[in-house]
């Protein structure tokens, strides 16, 4: 009978098999894997995230390596095995802290407790030959060397390298490796950022927490766990955002008691920020259970955020020039949060850019037309693409001559001036201020 694997690995295994096979999300498969356990010592818990996101961060890397090792393409391998190789080999290489021993043997059980153990001789075998030279074989040509080293797609590392220069792209690409902070943004409504600062630092003396950067009511938090539970969770003391996404509501600042719409607002993060600084808000979204959830971090904040759902491609449900402040925070390619979302790079395919920039224009269209005269529209994605950017922007003022940029108002701390030029345009990237990657522009309508 084969023995059990250790609870971060079966807990990792089943988080990156759903990743791989089903296409799930990791870090929500990993906070409902991590939910569902109870007693769980939280070394483990950590055990768990780091195997998860450390082996998608790598995966490329990975993958070159076990190919090497088994002489066969990782995509001739079973589905459900791919994964447990790769977490295997993420020990091997990058987690001196692990035994090569250990790796190796959890790895082999995990195969025979996941109903693989046919593939479990081959996959001692190779993680015994990697065991024996824990590298990855790198290219020769420059852009596939990084694009192994640094595990990004190809495609992309030829992208960024062409607008950014080698140095700037291989910078972004590391960025994208290291683990993100968790970042708080404190509800200023229930709490100073003083004051929980106290509490976090006093519930978790082993953990990194600072006061953020760039925004003003930011917490930054490394091993400290999961949010939920953190110490002013349930009371609604603050709310998981990073300190870009923070800066974007920023960025809109709308009046006390202003009619606000946020035309794309979940999972609700900046519909709360608006409505913190006192805006009445309208929280649109397409989905109807992801507003639900919006409400739900509303009502935990002990906020009033108005819902309704709606396809912003379509006519919207507010009368033409009725909204003082209008924030369009679009769908985009997500290419800025790769820090949170390894799974992302491997999912984005070069016309998903095209595609989604088109998709933007439509909804910025639609929303551009419920500005009021006077009136501000803010536009951000987390991406800083071009395409899905300033371009927007060029291309609204073109249509529209009655909207203007506009200077960004005070954003937060005195480093936050570093992110947006004279014109209100925001720019933000992992590798430059440890932040998302995000661009936003403000603008106008005269």
């Amino acid at each position: 009978m084969p023995k059990m694997p250790s609870p971060a690995r079966a807990i990792a295994a089943e988080v990156l098999t759903r990743v791989e096979r089903d296409g799930a999300y990791a870090n929500v498969a990993l906070e409902a894997a991590l939910a569902g356990v109870t007693g769980l010592d939280p070394r483990d818990a950590a055990l768990a995230s780091e195997l998860v996101h450390g082996t998608l961060r790598r995966q490329l890397s990975l993958d070159a390596a076990i190919e090497r090792d088994s002489e066969r393409p990782m995509a001739q391998l079973e589905v459900e095995l791919r994964p447990l190789l790769r977490m295997g080999a993420y020990q091997l290489v990058y987690l001196d802290r692990v035994p090569a021993w250990a790796a190796v043997h959890e790895t082999v059980e995990l195969c025979k407790t996941r109903g693989l153990a046919r593939a479990a001789g081959f996959t001692n075998a190779v993680l015994r030959r990697l065991a024996r030279t824990p590298t990855v074989p790198l290219p020769d040509d420059a852009l596939r060397r990084l694009s192994v080293q640094e595990s990004h797609p190809l495609w992309l590392v030829k992208r960024w390298v062409d607008r950014l220069g080698l140095s700037q792209a291989t910078a972004l690409c590391h960025a994208n490796n290291q683990p993100a902070p968790l970042c708080l943004r404190v509800n200023v409504r229930r709490a100073s950022q003083s004051t929980l600062l106290a509490k976090l630092r006093e519930a978790h003396p082993e953990a990194h927490v600072e006061p953020g950067q760039f925004a003003l009511d930011a917490i930054s938090l490394l091993g400290a766990g999961a949010p939920t539970r953190l110490p002013g969770h349930a009371e609604g003391l603050f709310q998981v955002q990073d300190e870009a996404a923070q800066l974007i509501g920023r960025l809109l600042s709308p009046s006390e008691a202003a009619a606000t719409l946020d035309v794309c607002a979940a999972p609700g993060g900046k519909s709360c920020h608006l409505a913190e600084q006192g805006a009445q808000v309208l929280a649109m979204d397409v989905a109807p259970l992801k507003l639900r959830r919006v409400q739900a971090e509303a009502a935990r904040l002990g906020l009033s955020v108005c819902c309704v759902s709606a396809d912003a491609r379509a006519p919207l449900p507010v009368a033409d020039r009725s909204r003082a402040f209008v924030l369009v925070d679009a769908p985009c390619s997500g290419l800025g949060t790769l820090r949170r979302h390894p799974e992302l790079r491997y999912r984005r395919q070069p016309e998903d850019l095209a595609r989604l920039a088109g998709l933007q224009w439509e909804i910025l269209e639609r929303a551009a037309a419920a500005v009021a005269v006077g009136g501000v529209l803010v536009f951000a994605v987390c991406s800083s693409e071009p395409e899905e950017g300033l371009v927007h922007r060029d291309r609204l003022l073109s249509r529209f001559p009655d909207f203007q940029a506009e200077a960004a108002p005070p954003l937060g701390a005195a480093k936050a001036r570093e992110l947006v030029s004279d014109d209100g345009a925001f720019a933000s990237t992992p590798h430059l201020h440890g932040l998302d990657g995000f661009t936003a522009f403000r603008v106008r309508r005269h």
